[in-house]
This record gives C-alpha cells, structure tokens and sequence, in this order.
C-alpha cells in the first residue's frame, strides 16, 4: 500500500497499532495503517478451523471445507499456538503414567514424544520432544517434580530408571494403559501423526503448538471452545 499522503511506495515497519501493521513513509515521514480487507476472515471461521483441526483434519481438508486457503489454515493454527497457556493440572497428583512415541518431522526423521497423564483425573499433565534418550524423558520431569506425585508408572524402556525416584517408580507394562489410550487419541485426532507418507510435521515448532493445542482441547481448557 502507497503512503496516503505523499503516494509514495517506499515505507518501513513501524510497529502495530489495533492489531495492525504500521508503516512509516520514507519520502514524507507519515505514519499509516494498511486497512483490513473486507475479504478477512472472521475469529469464528478460524476458531472453527482449529476445531476442525483438533478434530482430526489435516490443513488442505480444512480449507476444502471451509472454502479457504490451506495456507491460511496453517497461519491461524500457528497463532493459536503461539498464544497458547501453560497445561494446568492439580499440584497433587496420585498416580501418573508416563510414556512416549514416535513420529517425524522435517525430511521424514524420527521425533519422540514424551507425555504424562493423571491416571485418576483423566488428564494430559504435560509433553516433551525430542530423541527417545534420557534427556529428554528428564526434560518432561522436570516440568512434574515439583508436584505432589504419589506414583509414577512406566514400561521397561531403560531411560526411565535413570531420572524417575526409584521409590515412586514402577515399570510394568500392566500399568501404562491410560497413557497408551492417550497416545491413540493423538494419533488418531492430529493427522499429522497418523502416518509417515501422508500429513507428517515439517517443523519441530508445528508439531509442538498441534500437541499441545489438542492435549489442552482434550483437557478441556481451550477457553475460546467454553
């Protein structure tokens, strides 16, 4: 957009104003604004959007849907999940299991995910990403230790005895399956983890924000869906 005073193209950032990009003209030293097209989507398409996502639709099926680019789609969940809050949970937590699976970002390599769930509160607790090694199961108790946590259960995969306190840990694959019903509900409501041919993430960040966008939609705490 010209300078609506002097007409001129040259213009840099200046800040934002009203939620929109300022411009300050080069030549003439205006101020101004880009007005909001009359062809912006409204907050409820995007917030359907993002239900549509978290219900198990992948970008170009939502935008097929709801007639808009999947390109846009992919900019309004970023946001989201950029705004995103903290996980709440209770600071006292009986019994927690904890577990994690694979999938792939980038040129297809493999990415763990970390999770934790309240057994008895029927809740995600919280999430860590990265290889499947002890760094970063210590990452994700790291976010739980300084909660009251009566028990913790895991499967035998060896990393967990190196960070998890010996006196509340128990390894048996008998006790991880609410954990393990929690990773078939990422799974099947985030297409992104279905499968490696079809919908996998591009970028570590994406895989994040959609994680954590669908733990906080499960738990019941996206606000905007109240």
């Amino acid at each position: 957009m010209n300078c609506p005073k002097c007409n001129s193209s040259s213009h840099k950032k200046n800040g934002i104003v009203g939620g929109r990009q300022r411009y300050k003209c080069s030549d003439c030293g205006y101020n101004y604004t880009v007005e909001i097209k009359s062809t912006a989507f409204s907050a409820s398409v995007k917030r359907q959007a993002l239900q549509l996502y978290l219900e198990g639709l992948g970008f170009r099926s939502i935008g097929r849907f709801l007639g808009v680019s999947h390109v846009s789609v992919q900019k309004w969940i970023k946001k989201f999940g950029q705004e995103l809050e903290e996980l709440k949970s209770e600071n006292e937590i009986s019994i927690v299991e904890m577990d994690e699976m694979h999938t792939y970002i980038g040129n297809k390599k493999y990415c763990w995910i970390w999770i934790a769930v309240d057994r008895v509160g029927k809740k995600f607790i919280n999430c860590s990403f990265g290889s499947r090694g002890t760094e970063t199961g210590q990452l994700l108790w790291e976010k739980l230790e300084k909660k009251e946590i009566g028990e913790v259960m895991t499967d035998h995969w060896r990393a967990y005895a190196e960070f998890l306190p010996e006196t509340i840990h128990t390894q048996s694959k008998a006790e991880t399956y609410t954990v393990e019903g929690y990773n078939s509900i990422l799974r099947h409501f985030l297409a992104r983890l279905r499968r490696k041919t079809k919908c996998y993430t591009k970028s570590l960040e994406m895989l994040k924000y959609s994680v954590l966008l669908l733990m906080k939609y499960r738990n019941k705490e996206l606000t905007m869906f109240s």
